[in-house]
Parts: structure tokens; C-alpha cells; sequence
């Protein structure tokens, strides 16, 4: 029987052999010698978890493989481990007890013990069930062929264990494991016995004591053990259940339903084994017992029995030594209660079946259980309440009847709903107490579980613990203070809120909860304890798990006192959050730490709860990581996985947070690995610096921090270091510390501190904390934008790209952090110019401290842009009007910044390829082009260098071909974004060759740029005619700029000229009837046409006013001059006479005037000096105003009224009166003092040059007819002016007809009108008679020629006048080398 043997069943023949009958005393078993020690050279290798029953159920069958070589050693052997086993490093918080917390809230803790025999620890698959029995402080694990015993609370890894070769184990692996319980100890051993019993054969053994079990090799053919089988067992029938039920004896429960009781002992305490069924159930064909007939027996056996439960009431109940009560329970509702005495005395006190009215309470209690089906209900298991216990749920029950409290499912399809149900048991009477629903747990029995489940309610009652095979629900049964709704609550039995968690065990690891027991607060029993008890003194209400492939595992309620308060614990989702971050990392932790379908919490509670301990990890307010820590970089390190492992946590669970939570968290987990990097850089510095010098800069910003941003330390409590307490308490704060930075360098020098040396070191510690906190933060956000659910996001450069809507402000751009930042690094920047590159001298800064400033530099200037922008994008999204306005003043400060800082340190303080990283990273194309040009120059003027060497000289040369490379490869990365910065360059330096002598690749940049750009046009028509040929987009691009934009009156003409050229050159013809005719653009010629024909008649008037203007020394004396020759003196019309003289400006300065202006001119301007021919300008100047009307851009509605007003100007240019005075004037007289006036010259004018045709624009117009012109409205230019602008034009207008109305009246105005028309129209045809003859033609020939002598000789008389007596008219342009004044001249806007 205890012969050696490795994990496999002995032969059969061998255990028939070994067969013999049980001993009838004492007598004739063997002195029992003590166990050998073994030492296990077995180290802990994953996580234990303990449980514990203090009765022991069979288990289901399970095929599995027969395991080959697996004999072990028969027989029973005593194991130790070596002591002083060091902890494992990576185990969270071990307690003094040795066991290590897997979880801990404010109710419960679920620890690892560390004890575990090191044959468990090892076997994590084989199958195995067991029971703790926390009474004598052992722990049992029964396997096919060991039971396995050892001390479940003790304080080390391996400790001592007893082991047993079972006798006669089943004949099959696949049959249910042996049944087993330890029995309490003899008065002749410290050590509890133990009794196995095989389910299938009936065959018993039991061991007095585990201790005196084990043998020595040389007496391994005997047996020490008492040994029997259970006679009258039916075919099939099979032992399901061992109840402990001492002193009393034991109960065994049958899957037929029937029980039995068994003894270990005879009536004088020796060793002896007999087993009789309960009365009426002793095998007989007529046996009843619980289910009444052989056949309800035979039929319950193929479900592996009805039996749900069979528990023994507490022996502290009675007073009577020898006698306990048993509660059977059938899994359909069915109760019995057995009073039971040593030596197999029994009775039944009491038998009900209560299905019907548990069911019935619990749909009382849960209305959405009604539609359930009675059939689905089951008992799983009970406990004994007790009667009278303060503070509990269980209802105030008189002391008689026996009080349970019942674990009961209800099943509709895939879910179970579990309830807790008060009854109390008498003789035939059932009543229903409280019914306490379980809601967190609702995942239906596993057919395939190792054991069932189990209910658990230590003392006090406050707690109650449901052990399924793979998770623990952890159940308040603390009642509420008094209250009228608590009161109400009981009376209808509805279950008031109370604490409710699961304790969730692995899925992915094999792990099954394989027994259970329960801890109660430790009290000696009647004052007294047995000092040979190996009792473990629990502390608080607890359940003992043995997990297989976990462990021995505690879950214990630790504060039972504030269940009962009136602020119960509830579960949390911050709680829940809690356990999964500080104890879900840890290594092989056998829970699961996902939170259940049952107890999810809305979206925002958790998204809530996250922030809120994210910002408790970054203040450090939390248990789990020490305040007080001896290494700063430890804490920061164990915080920051913390924050890891919750947002691991969050993304896991798949749960949803909205995007602010999910910023929000990372942005805490930014500040501390910030927080990392800054510490870290501190730490270094002061370990470097020599005694009485190790303040620095770090500390004078802590200390300049407002209280409100800082905790203060406090001397009392010891907390003296405020730089370590900013770092424990206060980095949440963090974006506060950054400009401090900068201002605690500015203080120190307004404080009088100007010794720059002192300055640069100061300024040194600054950039290594601004570069240390924003660099790190930036990078952390760009590496873990998928941990946190963000991987839709964009950012570029570690910052947001877009949609900023809805964020709040990022911390790392607050306006006090860009705005210090910004002025660091030109400070920064300025003091490295000043002294870069300087031989060091009497205070003056150590030169390897300004390179290190300088090398940095880049890097500070990478941040300033990047915070700028991040804060420019922010700003710009918000709906408030002070941020639109700080955006757009940060906007133009950083750019300014940007250009200045990169040519800086391209230029001055060497580092031309930092720079032109630094343009190209953020596409400042505009500086980068003009670095990119400045250092391809610099380096080509070195090369050129008289005394180079050769390799400087191909060094510069390679660096120039490099340069160019990369500018070419600008217009693949950045394509018409580079080009637009590089042609801008080209233009603002006057580079001209450069600009169209580019690769023809790059003709379509040049192209796009210039057609884009309309005040470009100048060069943009070159480009379209010499690399494009396209004729017709020059047209368009000259003629938009002559038409509508070009103010000089002379380049107007030719652009107009050349535009026209090049319309008709890009235009295809087509021969229609021998005539060519353009196919299109007629449109764009007339409308060119028409300003030529403006741009001639303004020409006209110049060279009208031009001897009047030859003596002007500058442009306000030839104004003056002109007003002074051409102003009309006699009119009084304020607001016409400053038309007039704005007109004339503009003529003066050779600017194109639109049509209504040259109206003004030609209409209002008089001439004062003497006529010299009757062809004079004052004879056409109306004409030529009717002229304008036809070629001017007019509307018509102001086409008419305009005419209007140049008839009535006209007609107001003569005088009337004196014409209408006839007295003593013969015909020829008055007719040719008519012929003298402006109307009749007008009038022959417009019938020469047939202007008044049948289908012209211009119609004369009689004096009444003109009347009322612009008297009422204005026209176009002067619409959007101020009011009163427009009513003294209107009144100019007035007076207007006011000077006509009498010339009407009194001169005979309308009929001097008609003569003079008729007189013009007859003098045109008689012109017209008169040149039809040879003669008259050949005399109009000599005349025209003898005109155009005197107008070249005149022409010619007047420029040479000019060039030496008056000022230059076109003045050159005073080029002092500023690429803006060739700009001035190429744009045109």
C-alpha cells in the first residue's frame, strides 16, 4: 500500500492482492513511525491560490489521457522545503504573512498564499478537487492516486506536506476522483486524521493521523490504515458527497439520493469503520428515504444524483457532544433536516419542499423574472444562518426552526439569474425571509466544472462569498441604518442596493477554482484554545480557494464595519479601474481584471473615473505607489507604467471614451514621462555639481510657482526637499514650471545678477528643461496615439494637424508656455551671436557652454514652431473673439520669429543645415528658399577664394552641388508651394536670369506661378510668348493688366498695344467671301480699341496743356500752372472746380482716367490764353467729351445723363446774351458770331466725323432736354460716399441748370439751339460740295501737309524747350541696391 509509485493507478492485481479485512480494533494495525523529511529543491514559479470546503463532493467525469511512468511513492511521506526563499521581484506589495495582495479595494483583498506543496505547483493540468479546513489550518487535494495534505496558511513557498498513495483507486482515470475529509485529531496526536472514500467501489480507508500515515521504505508491504467497503450499495450507485459532520460522525450522500452514516471510531475511540444508510433508506427493495421508492433512486442516479447539498449545522449550536443536525437539500427545492448521533442514531425534524415558494418570492423580488419557467429553478447550495445577528440583511426570526440561507438559479437561455434566499426550516412549515438577487454574476453552471459551486457566510453574516469554477461574487449582506425606505424596502422584500463585486479568474491560463472553504474571525471557543491547534487566526471574514494552476488564494472582507455604515461601498468604475491598473500588470496574476457584462458602467462614469485617476496617479494619491519614495526616478517610472497600464486597461475592454477623456489621459501620461526627463537631467546635474553649489534653476522656478499650482511641503511632517515634493505632488501642473523657465532667468537679471556667465549657465538649464519637457511630451504623443485610441488623429510633428473643435486647451501650448518659449530661444539665440566664436576672457561664458547653448538652439527653435502652432490651431477654432484676435497676433509674431530665428542660425551662429532642416520640416518655404540661395552663394564665393586649398575648394564645390540637388528636389516635395517661395525670391533680389533660364522641367512652376499671380503680368506675358507660345493666354494676361489695372497712362498703350498685337497673332483665321474674319476675340479688340481711342483724347488734352506747364520746376507748379491757363475762372461751383483739379492731376502725372473723369477735364477746363486758329482745342474739347461717352465703359443708365451734362456745359461755355443782342448787326455778323460758339463748333464737329448718325450712341439735345441732369442722383463714383460729398455734387448739378434756366428764358437759349444747328448742318454740306472737285482736293492735300509741317515743327520746338528750361518729366528711379524698388516695378496691382 505504500510503495513507491509515480503519478499511475497501482495494477489491479497488485491492489487485489493487497486486499484484506478491515481490522475489528486497534489491535491489529501497526505502530505508526514518524514521517522521513524530504527537501524539495522546487522554487515558486507562478502565482498559488487557496480554498477550501469542509466538505468534499464528487466530480464530474472527464476523459483524459492515461499519463505513462506516472507510479509515485505509495504510502504517505512528509515533505519540507528549505526556509528563507527569496520573494519574487516583480510581486506586488507581499504582506508579512508572505502572501502577495493579486487585489485590494476598500472591501476586500484577494491575496496569493505563499504555501503550496510543490507536487500542485507543478501539476497545473492533471485533475484534482480539495478542501480547506481553516478550523485545524490544513488543506486536502486528492488526485486518482494521491491525497495530498499540507498546512495552507503557513508563511513558506514549499511547506510541509504529507502525501498518500490512495488504495484501490477507480479502475479508469475518467471515473469521478476519490472523496475525502480530514478528521479531527485523537487525544494521541497533534495531527487530524483522514478518510478517503472511492465513489465508483465504495472502498473506505481512513488514516488516525496524517503524521503517524506516513511510513519508512522498510515497512512499505504493511498497512497502517483502517480500511473497508460499503456493503448494500446498488448497481451504479455511487458516493457523491463526505460530510464532515463530527462528533457525530460523518455523512456520505449517494447518487441515488440515499445517505448514509459513517463512523471512524468505534465507542472507545480506536480506529474502526462502519457505515449504515439513515433509517428507511438501508438498500432494501422497499426503501423510501428521501425520494420515496427504489425507483425514484434508480431513476435520479443517471443525473448524477438530486442531491444538491448535504450541510451540517454548526457544533457550536449544540451543547450535546455527539449529536448534529444535517440539512439535506435537493437540487428541485426539496428539504429535509436529520438530527444525527454518534453512533448512527438519526431522525428526520423537519421536510418541505420548497420550490414553488422560493420561486414565487424571488419573481416577487425580480419582476423580470416572471416569464421564467418554474421547471429551470435549482438549489446549488445552502449555508446556516444564524438566528439573531445584528447588522445583517437576514430577516429577525424567532430561535426556533433551522435558518438557511439558499443559493437558487433560475435559467432563461443562456443566462442564470442567482438569488440569495432567508428561509427557515420547521417541522412541515417553510418560510421565505429575505431574497438577496445576485446581479453581478449571471454566466450559467459549467456541466464541465471540477466542483460546484458553493455558498459561503462567515461570521459575523455580513459577507457573503458564491465560489463558482472560475470566479467568486463577493455579496453584502450588511443592512442598512434605519429609514422609512428600508422599512418599506423589507416589507415588500425587495433587496436594497449594497455592495456586490466578482472576483473573475482567467480564462487563458487553465484555471479552475477545484475547492473552497471559509475563515471566520478567530475566537477562541469558551475562552479557551487548544494549543496543539494549528488553526489559522484569521482577521476578517474570508473564502479559501484551491486553484488549479493558481494557487491557494484568499479573498477576505477587510472592512466589514463600513458596509453596515451609511455610506455603504459600492462598486466603483474607479475602483474597478484601480484593481486592473495596480494589479492586472502583474506577472501570471491568475485574475481577470475585464469587467463583466453584468456590472458595465455607462461610458461617462468611466471615462470620469479614468481622469480622476489618471490625475491621482500624477498627484500621488494613491496607496498602491509610495509617497515618500527614496528614488524620484523609481516613483516616476512606476507612475508612468501605471498610467501605461491603464490606458492598456481602457483600450482592452474596447471600451468607448469620448475623444476630450482620451486626450486628457494621454496628456497626463505626457506630463509625467516629461516629468521623467526633466527629473532625470536635474539629478545628473546635481550629482555633478560640487558641495554648497548644487542649487539650480529647477529650484528657483518651484519656489517662484503660485501656491495656488503647488503643494507646500510641510517641515513638520518632514518634508524638506521642495524640488522632490514638486515632483511627487505637483507635475500635473507641469505647463505652469515651463515658462518659468524663462522668467526666472529674467528676474535674476532686473534682481542685478548681469554677469553673463552666471546668465548662460542659468540660461543652460533653462533649454535642458524646455527641451527635455516638450520634446519628450511631443515624442510620447506621436509613439503612443494608438495606445490611447487616437490612431485616427493626424499629427504632424508630435502636434495636432486638425480638429481642435471641442478639445481643451493642450498644455503644452498654454499662452504663457508659447509666449516664454518663443522669447527663450531668441534670447537664447542672441546671447549665442554675441558670443560664439570669441576668445574667452574676464567674464565671459566658458566657450564649451556657448556651443552646447548653440547646438541646442536648433532644437528650441523646432519647439517654439511647434507650440506657436499647436496654440495658432487651437485658438482658431474657438468661438471666442479674443482668441481670433490672439491667434492672429501669435500668427504674426511667430512668423517674424520663424524667418528671423532661421536665418540666424543659418547666418550668424553656423548652422545652415539645421536651418534648412528646421524650413523644410515645417515648409517655411519663404526662408528656406532664401537660406537655400544665401549658402549656395556663400559657398560659391568661398570656393572662388584666393589661398584655398584644394580640398576646401572641391569641399565648397561638393556643398554647392549639394545645395542645388536639394533645391531641385524642392520641387518634388513641395512642388508649386516651393516654386512660389524660390520665383518670389528671384523677384525681390532682381535674379531675372534665374527666373526663366530654369530646367524645362520646371517651366510649368514658372508658368502656373506667374498665371496666378496677375501683378506679375509684366514678365508673365514674356513667359507665355519665348517657353509657352502661347500667343492667346500673353493677350489675356497683357490685356487684363492694360484694361483694368495699369494706372501710367504710356505703359497702358503699349500694353494694350502689344496685347492686341498678340490677340490677333494667336487668332486663326477663316476665308469667308475673300474677307478674313477672327474666329472669336472681337470682344477683347473693341474693348481695346476703345481705350487706345480714350488714352489718344487724353493725349490730346495733354498736349493741349503742355506750353502752360513748360516753366514748372515741380508737380504742384505744373498743377498750379495748368489751373491757372485751363481752370474756369468764371464758375463758382466748388465741388466741380475740385473735379476739375483732381482731372488735371491726373493728366498732369500721365495717369489713365477713366471715362467720366477725362468727361470732367474735357467739359469744365477753360482756356485762358489767346486762340491762335480757329481749329483750336477749345473747338473739339465738347466733341471729344461726346467721343468719350462711345468708348468709356458706361452704363447706360449713365451713358444719357452724362451726355446731358456735357450739351449743358457746353451750352453754358458761350455768352448768350450778348449772342441774342442782334441790335445794329447785320446777317453775316450774327451768323458768324454763332459760328464762334462751343454749341456750333461742337455740332460740326460730330456732323464732320458723323457722330450723330442714325444708329450712334449720341443724339443732341436741346436746352430744355438738359435740364435736370444729375440734380437728383449722382452718378457711380460717387454712390459710396458720404452723404454730404454727394449732396454738394447734386447742388453743383443744380447750379448748373440754375445758370441755364435764364439763358432759356431771357436769350432765347432753344432758339439760337435750332439756328445753330441748322447752321452747322448746312456749312457740312456745303464742305462737303465743295471738296467733291479735283481742285478742292488737291488744295486739302496741300493744306494737310502744310498742317503737319507745322505740327512736327512745333512738337519739335516745345522738347527742346522742355529739355532746357523745365524739369524732366519721367524721372528715373533711384536704385540704391534694395531688390524692392525693381519689385515696385515689375508688380502692378
Amino acid at each position: 500500500m505504500f510503495s513507491p509509485s509515480l503519478n499511475g493507478p497501482p495494477s489491479t492485481s497488485i491492489r487485489s492482492s493487497r486486499r484484506r479485512q478491515r481490522p475489528l480494533s486497534n489491535e491489529g494495525s501497526i505502530a505508526q513511525p514518524k514521517a522521513k523529511r524530504l527537501r524539495s529543491a522546487l522554487s515558486e514559479q507562478t502565482f498559488v491560490a487557496p480554498d477550501g470546503t469542509s466538505e468534499m463532493e464528487e466530480v464530474r467525469n472527464h476523459k483524459i489521457p492515461k499519463r505513462e511512468n506516472s507510479r509515485e511513492f505509495q504510502g504517505s511521506r512528509r515533505e519540507i522545503a528549505m526556509r528563507g526563499k527569496n520573494p519574487k521581484t516583480g510581486e506586488r506589495g507581499s504582506k508579512g504573512d508572505g502572501s502577495v495582495i493579486l487585489t485590494t479595494n476598500d472591501t476586500y483583498t484577494v491575496s496569493k498564499l505563499p504555501a503550496l506543496p510543490d507536487r500542485l505547483r507543478t501539476d497545473t493540468i492533471g485533475r484534482q478537487h480539495g478542501a480547506v479546513y481553516s478550523d485545524n489550518g490544513y488543506a486536502l487535494t486528492l488526485t486518482h492516486f494521491h491525497a495530498i495534505v499540507w498546512e495552507y496558511a503557513a508563511h513558506i513557498p514549499s511547506p510541509e506536506t504529507f502525501t498518500f498513495d490512495i488504495p484501490n483507486p477507480s479502475k479508469h482515470v475518467t471515473d469521478a476522483l476519490p472523496l475525502g475529509s480530514l478528521v479531527s485529531a485523537s487525544s494521541s496526536s497533534e495531527e487530524p486524521g483522514l478518510v478517503i472514500v472511492i465513489p465508483t467501489t465504495g472502498y473506505i480507508t481512513y488514516w488516525e493521523s496524517i503524521a503517524s500515515a506516513a511510513t519508512l521504505n522498510l515497512m512499505r508491504q504493511q498497512r497502517n490504515g483502517v480500511e473497508f467497503t460499503i456493503p448494500g450499495t446498488f448497481s451504479g450507485e455511487r458516493v457523491i458527497q463526505i460530510l464532515n459532520a463530527e462528533t457525530a460522525g460523518f455523512i456520505l450522500g449517494f447518487s441515488t439520493g440515499r445517505l448514509a452514516y459513517m463512523s471512524v471510531r468505534d465507542g472507545q475511540g480506536r480506529p474502526a469503520i462502519s457505515v449504515q444508510f439513515l433509517r428507511g433508506t438501508n438498500g432494501g427493495p422497499g426503501s423510501g428515504g428521501i425520494f420515496g421508492s427504489l425507483r425514484n433512486a434508480l431513476t435520479s442516479s443517471t443525473s448524477r444524483g438530486d442531491i444538491a447539498a448535504v450541510r451540517a449545522e454548526r457544533a457550536d449550536r449544540h451543547e450535546k457532544v455527539g449529536q448534529r443536525n444535517v440539512v439535506v437539500a435537493t437540487k428541485k427545492g426539496r428539504l429535509q433536516v436529520w438530527d444525527i448521533h454518534r453512533g448512527g442514531h438519526n431522525s428526520i425534524q423537519a421536510e418541505t419542499d420548497g420550490r414553488e415558494a422560493i420561486v414565487m418570492a424571488i419573481k416577487e423580488t425580480q419582476a423580470s423574472l416572471g416569464d421564467i419557467h418554474l421547471e429551470s429553478f435549482q438549489i446549488l447550495d445552502f449555508s446556516f444562518a444564524p438566528k439573531s445577528v445584528a447588522d445583517t440583511q437576514l430577516s429577525d426570526q424567532d430561535d426556533t426552526g433551522t435558518h438557511l440561507l439558499i443559493l437558487t438559479s433560475l435559467t432563461n437561455n443562456n443566462s442564470s439569474y442567482y438569488s440569495l434566499v432567508e428561509v427557515v426550516l420547521k417541522q412541515n412549515e417553510l418560510t421565505i425571509g429575505s431574497v438577496r438577487p445576485i446581479k453581478s454574476y449571471m454566466t450559467p453552471v459549467s456541466q464541465n466544472a471540477t466542483s460546484k459551486p458553493r455558498l459561503y457566510l462567515p461570521k459575523p453574516a455580513l459577507v457573503a462569498y458564491v465560489v463558482f469554477d472560475r470566479a467568486v461574487v463577493v455579496i453584502s449582506m450588511a443592512r442598512q441604518p434605519d429609514s422609512p425606505d428600508w422599512q418599506l424596502r423589507s416589507e415588500s422584500h425587495v433587496h436594497l442596493q449594497s455592495f456586490e463585486d466578482v472576483v473573475d479568474f482567467r480564462e487563458d491560463m487553465n484555471i479552475e477554482i477545484v475547492g473552497s472553504g471559509m475563515e471566520e474571525p478567530y475566537a477562541p471557543l469558551h475562552g479557551i484554545e487548544d494549543s496543539r491547534s494549528r488553526r489559522y487566526k484569521a482577521k476578517f471574514p474570508a473564502a479559501i480557494l484551491i486553484v488549479r494552476g493558481g494557487g491557494v488564494v484568499r479573498v477576505a472582507a477587510i472592512n466589514t464595519a463600513r458596509l453596515i455604515s451609511s455610506k455603504a461601498q459600492q462598486v466603483t468604475a474607479r475602483s474597478k479601474l484601480e484593481q486592473a491598473v495596480f494589479f492586472g500588470s502583474m506577472e501570471q496574476n491568475p485574475l481577470s481584471f475585464s469587467v463583466r457584462p453584468e456590472l458595465q458602467f455607462p461610458p461617462d462614469e468611466v471615462a470620469t473615473a479614468a481622469v480622476s485617476l489618471s490625475q491621482d496617479i500624477l498627484k500621488s494619491q494613491i496607496p498602491y505607489i509610495p509617497s515618500v519614495p527614496a528614488s524620484i526616478e523609481q516613483n516616476l517610472r512606476k507612475r508612468s507604467a501605471a498610467l501605461h497600464d491603464l490606458a492598456k486597461h481602457l483600450k482592452e475592454t474596447g471600451l468607448s471614451l469620448d475623444r476630450v477623456t482620451k486626450w486628457k489621459l494621454l496628456w497626463d501620461a505626457e506630463k509625467m514621462a516629461a516629468a521623467a526627463r526633466i527629473w532625470k537631467d536635474y539629478d545628473a546635474r546635481v550629482r555633478t555639481k560640487p558641495e554648497g553649489q548644487k542649487r539650480g534653476l529647477l529650484t528657483d522656478v518651484v519656489e517662484h510657482i503660485h501656491e495656488i499650482y503647488k503643494t507646500e511641503p510641510v517641515a513638520e511632517a518632514g518634508e524638506l526637499d521642495r524640488v522632490r515634493q514638486w515632483f511627487i505632488r505637483d507635475i500635473w501642473n507641469l505647463e505652469i514650471a515651463i515658462p518659468w523657465a524663462y522668467q526666472v532667468i529674467k528676474y535674476t537679471y532686473q534682481d542685478g545678477q548681469k554677469d553673463h556667465e552666471f546668465v548662460m549657465e542659468i540660461l543652460s538649464e533653462a533649454n535642458d528643461l524646455v527641451k527635455g519637457a516638450l520634446k519628450t511630451a511631443f515624442n510620447f504623443r506621436s509613439d503612443n496615439l494608438g495606445l490611447y485610441n487616437l490612431q485616427g488623429e493626424t499629427l504632424e510633428n508630435g502636434i495636432l494637424q486638425s480638429g481642435y473643435e471641442g478639445l481643451p486647451e493642450f498644455w503644452t501650448s498654454i499662452f504663457y508656455l508659447v509666449e516664454n518659449t518663443r522669447k527663450q530661444t531668441e534670447l537664447s539665440g542672441l546671447l549665442v551671436k554675441e558670443y560664439w566664436g570669441k576668445p574667452p576672457g574676464p567674464a565671459q561664458p566658458d566657450p564649451s557652454l556657448v556651443d552646447k547653448i548653440r547646438l541646442e538652439n536648433g532644437t528650441l527653435v523646432d519647439l517654439a514652431i511647434r507650440t506657436n502652432r499647436e496654440r495658432i490651431r487651437w485658438n482658431s477654432v474657438q468661438g471666442s473673439h479674443e482668441l481670433q484676435i490672439e491667434a492672429e497676433q501669435i500668427n504674426s509674431s511667430q512668423k517674424i520669429a520663424e524667418e528671423d530665428q532661421l536665418k540666424l542660425l543659418a547666418v550668424e551662429i553656423g548652422l545652415a543645415d539645421e536651418a534648412i532642416n528646421l524650413a523644410e520640416k515645417y515648409e517655411i518655404l519663404p526662408t528656406l528658399a532664401t537660406i537655400l540661395m544665401y549658402e549656395i552663394g556663400q559657398c560659391g564665393d568661398k570656393s572662388r577664394e584666393v589661398g584655398l586649398g584644394i580640398d576646401e575648394i572641391e569641399y565648397y564645390q561638393r556643398r554647392v552641388v549639394m545645395l542645388q540637388n536639394r533645391l531641385t528636389q524642392c520641387y518634388e516635395e513641395f512642388g508649386t508651394d516651393w516654386a512660389t517661395a524660390l520665383y518670389g525670391y528671384y523677384i525681390r533680389t532682381r535674379s531675372m536670369s534665374e527666373l526663366f533660364n530654369n530646367n524645362p522641367e520646371q517651366h510649368k512652376f514658372l508658368t502656373e506661378f506667374l498665371r496666378n499671380r496677375p501683378q506679375y503680368a509684366k514678365i508673365a506675358w514674356i513667359q507665355e510668348v519665348t517657353k509657352e507660345h502661347d500667343f492667346d493666354q500673353a493677350a489675356h494676361t497683357i490685356l487684363d493688366l492694360g484694361l483694368h489695372r495699369e494706372r501710367d497712362l504710356w505703359c497702358k498703350k503699349v500694353q494694350l498695344s502689344l496685347g492686341k498685337l498678340a490677340r490677333m497673332a494667336g487668332r486663326k483665321y477663316s476665308q469667308s467671301n475673300g474677307v478674313l474674319i477672327p474666329d472669336g476675340g472681337q470682344a477683347d479688340l473693341v474693348e481695346t480699341g476703345n481705350q487706345l481711342n480714350l488714352i489718344k483724347i487724353q493725349e490730346q488734352a495733354y498736349n493741349h496743356i503742355l506750353p502752360s506747364i513748360d516753366a514748372a520746376i515741380d508737380e504742384k507748379a505744373e498743377l498750379q500752372l495748368a489751373m491757372e491757363a485751363h481752370g474756369n475762372k468764371g464758375s463758382k461751383r466748388h465741388p466741380l472746380s475740385n473735379l476739375l483739379e483732381e482731372s488735371m492731376a491726373h493728366l498732369i502725372n500721365h495717369e489713365a482716367m477713366d471715362a467720366l473723369s477725362l468727361i470732367d477735364l474735357l467739359t469744365l477746363m477753360g482756356d485762358n490764353r489767346q486762340i491762335d486758329h480757329p481749329d483750336s482745342f477749345r473747338s473739339c474739347q465738347f466733341y471729344l467729351a461726346l467721343q468719350v461717352t462711345c468708348y468709356g465703359d458706361l452704363s447706360k443708365e449713365d451713358r444719357v445723363p452724362t451726355q446731358k451734362v456735357i450739351w449743358r456745359r457746353c451750352l453754358l461755355r458761350d455768352d448768350w446774351k450778348d449772342i441774342n443782342n442782334t441790335d445794329l448787326k447785320d446777317d453775316q455778323q450774327v451768323e458768324e458770331h454763332l459760328r464762334t460758339t462751343a454749341l456750333y463748333s461742337t455740332l460740326r464737329s460730330c456732323f464732320k466725323n458723323g457722330l450723330l448718325g442714325k444708329d450712334s450712341s449720341v443724339q443732341p439735345i436741346s436746352p430744355e432736354g438738359v435740364l435736370g441732369a444729375f440734380t437728383d442722383e449722382v452718378d457711380h463714383r460717387f454712390e459710396k460716399m458720404d452723404i454730404s460729398i454727394q449732396d454738394q455734387v447734386t447742388r453743383a448739378m443744380q447750379s448748373e441748370d440754375d445758370a441755364l434756366k435764364p439763358l432759356i428764358e431771357a436769350s432765347r437759349l432753344d432758339k439760337w439751339y435750332h439756328t445753330a444747328f441748322d447752321l452747322a448742318k448746312q456749312g457740312f454740306k456745303d464742305e462737303i460740295n465743295d471738296e467733291t472737285g479735283e481742285g478742292g482736293k488737291m488744295r486739302r492735300v496741300a493744306e494737310k501737309l502744310r498742317e503737319i509741317e507745322r505740327g512736327i515743327t512745333e512738337s519739335e520746338r516745345r522738347k527742346a524747350k522742355n529739355l532746357l528750361h523745365s524739369k524732366p518729366r519721367y524721372r528715373p528711379v533711384k536704385s540704391n541696391g534694395s531688390p524692392s524698388h525693381f519689385k515696385s516695378s515689375v508688380e502692378e496691382y
